[in-house]
């Protein structure tokens, strides 16, 4: 499998996917292209706080794509790592992708790292065998959000 960051060029097929998985179980929101288009455009400028990553099962071949996010945790004293989307096309799933991806995240992140965050959404709860298995564990926390109010 090859991980690569995001170009330019990869705009339209990250368009198109992220759409899918916003129609999906995975998440409670809604679609926003323009917030999709806001994360890729963070990430090719360089921004510390986002990284968007495509995923190919064969060079130019998309299979699906991450978001990761990277932020400080106050309670695990540094930087935490979040997993903030991980999407693999339906033909491409249960091929073990997503094990080569949690094996490369790890190593790529390994010793930058205090922690690593990630969501599932109720729905999606299928998935959370696959994240206990590479060492996630649930929190028992409520998790609440203030969107900045956009124009």
């Amino acid at each position: 499998m090859i991980i690569r960051d995001m170009t330019g060029a990869d705009k339209k097929i990250f368009l198109k996917m992220s759409e899918n998985f916003y129609h999906s179980d995975a998440v409670l929101h809604d679609f926003s292209a323009r917030i999709t288009e806001q994360n890729l455009e963070g990430a090719l400028s360089g921004s510390p706080y986002v990284r968007c990553l495509m995923l190919e099962e064969t060079a130019g071949t998309p299979s699906g794509y991450a978001v990761i996010a990277h932020s400080w945790s106050s309670e695990a004293g540094g930087p935490m790592i979040i997993l903030e989307e991980l999407y693999l096309e339906p033909a491409a799933r249960g091929l073990g992708l997503a094990a080569k991806f949690f094996d490369w995240f790890f190593e790529e992140y390994k010793g930058r790292a205090a922690g690593y965050r990630l969501e599932v959404a109720p729905k999606n709860a299928d998935v959370l065998g696959l994240y206990e298995k590479y060492g996630y564990e649930k929190l028992a926390y409520i998790q609440m959000l203030r969107p900045a109010k956009r124009s």
